[in-house]
C-alpha cells in the first residue's frame, strides 16, 4: 500500500508554505501526485467584516459598498497568486508530480469533498483562515473526509516526518482505522514504538498486535503503560520524547465528542498543542 494523491491546502501564510514543502517532500517519496488548493476566503456578509468598519457602534450592519467587494477580490486574487507561486516552488524543489486548484468559497463542503477524493491530506493543527467565514478546524475537516490527515505543528520542519513513529493503541475501531491508513509511514520507519495505555489489570504486551506489524515488515516495539485513562495524553507525550518519534499515529476522536468536549480527551489535548507530526483518521 501506498499513497498514490497528497493534497496540502494554501492559505497564503508562512507555516503553509512549509507545509508545502514537506507535502512535497513526502509525495516524492510515495511516487504521488501532490495537489495545492487554496479555497477563496468567502465574501464579505456586511460590511462590518472588513477592518475599515471595525469599532462602529452596535447598529444595523451597512451594506457591503461595491469599493469593499472589489478590494476584497484584489486582496483574494493576489493571496492566491502568493500561494500558488508558493506551493510551485516547493513542488519543483522536491521533483513530485503535482498540480494546483482554486476552490470556490464555501462553509468548507468543497475542500472536504477534495479531501473525500485524496489518500492524504496535510493539514494545520488549528483553523484554515480562508475556509468559511469564522475558518474551519482541521480536526472537523479530517472527521468530515473520512481519511488520513497529517497534521503538521507550524514548528515541524524539513525533513518530512516519519523516521520514528509511535502509535497510540487501544484497540478501538479509530485506532485501527489510523493504523490500516498509516501503512505507508509505518512500513517505511526505521522504528515503531506502539504505545498501550491499559489498566493494571490487563495482561501483557498483545503478541499478535506485534505480529501484525511485523508482518508489514515494521519493526516494532509494544509498550504496555499502566496508566488511567486520564493521563494518556502526557503519557503519550512522555513516550514521544522519550523514544524520539517525529510521528505520531492515532485515531482521532475514540470518543465521542461531546465527552472529549466536556472531559478533555487524548484527541483534544494533542491537537491543542501537537508534540510532532500527527497521522489522525477517524
Amino acid at each position: 500500500m501506498t499513497y498514490s494523491s497528497i493534497l496540502t491546502l494554501m492559505d497564503g501564510s508562512q507555516a503553509a508554505v512549509q507545509r508545502a514543502r514537506i507535502a512535497a517532500t513526502l509525495a516524492a517519496r510515495f511516487d504521488a501526485r501532490l495537489t495545492g488548493a487554496f479555497p477563496q476566503p468567502p465574501l464579505p456578509l456586511s460590511a462590518w467584516d472588513e477592518p475599515v468598519y471595525w469599532g462602529m457602534p452596535p447598529v444595523i450592519p451597512p451594506a457591503v459598498p461595491p469599493e469593499i467587494l472589489a478590494a476584497h477580490t484584489r486582496r483574494t486574487e493576489a493571496q492566491g497568486e502568493e500561494a500558488r507561486l508558493a506551493f510551485e516552488a516547493a513542488a519543483a524543489a522536491a521533483g513530485c508530480r503535482s498540480d494546483w486548484l482554486v476552490l470556490a468559497s464555501d462553509m468548507g463542503e468543497g475542500v472536504v469533498e477534495l479531501m473525500r477524493r485524496t489518500d492524504l491530506t496535510v493539514l494545520p493543527p488549528g483553523r484554515l483562515p480562508t475556509v468559511g467565514h469564522a475558518g474551519a478546524a482541521a480536526a472537523d475537516l479530517a472527521l468530515a473526509s473520512g481519511g488520513p490527515a497529517l497534521i503538521l505543528p507550524d514548528r515541524v520542519a524539513d525533513p518530512a516526518p516519519g523516521r520514528r513513529v509511535v502509535v497510540a493503541w487501544n484497540g478501538s475501531r479509530e485506532a485501527a482505522r489510523a493504523v490500516r491508513d498509516a501503512w505507508p509511514f509505518l512500513s517505511a520507519a526505521e522504528a515503531v514504538q506502539v504505545v498501550v495505555i491499559a489498566p493494571s489489570d490487563t495482561d501483557g504486551p498483545d503478541s499478535r498486535l506485534q505480529r501484525w506489524f511485523e508482518e508489514h515488515g515494521c519493526t516494532v516495539e509494544v509498550v504496555v503503560v499502566r496508566e488511567a485513562d486520564a493521563a494518556a495524553a502526557d503519557v503519550l507525550r512522555r513516550q514521544i520524547e522519550s523514544f524520539g518519534a517525529d510521528l505520531i499515529v492515532m485515531g482521532l476522536y475514540g470518543h465521542s465528542r461531546l465527552r472529549e468536549t466536556v472531559l478533555g480527551g487524548v484527541s483534544r489535548n494533542l491537537l491543542g498543542d501537537p508534540p510532532v507530526a500527527m497521522l489522525v483518521s477517524h
